[in-house]
């Protein structure tokens, strides 16, 4: 009885971390300024030694963008964007993904309506 009873919750968590994310995700298809966009969120590690923010993208790669403080973005913990960038062959600053020179960035939410 007691494994049906966590199976059962097990299965309402992970429909409700689908719905969330499914969510989140489609709040993302709106009209943007950035052609060619991927949709990202955003992380704060700033926390860890020498890090800033990063942008990690629908696929799990993240980002290093070097020029994020350029744009008027709110930079906030899981705040979904549209993102253009160019890659850096250039080290990565906190080993957390490909150093990239942003293009374009803007909030998802702002483009709502």
């Amino acid at each position: 009885m007691k494994e049906k009873t966590v199976r059962t919750q097990w299965t309402i968590l992970m429909v409700i971390f689908v719905i969330v994310f499914s969510i989140t995700q489609l709040s993302c298809e709106k009209e943007n300024n950035c052609e060619n966009f991927q949709i990202g969120i955003l992380k704060n590690l700033i926390g860890f030694d020498g890090c800033g923010w990063a942008i990690q993208l629908s696929d799990s790669t993240k980002l290093e963008p070097i020029d994020l403080s350029d744009f008027d973005i709110e930079l906030e913990e899981n705040k979904s964007v549209y993102v253009q960038y160019q890659g850096k062959p250039e080290m990565s600053i906190y080993q957390v993904g490909q150093t990239v020179i942003i293009d374009c960035i803007e909030d998802c939410q702002k483009n709502e309506g």
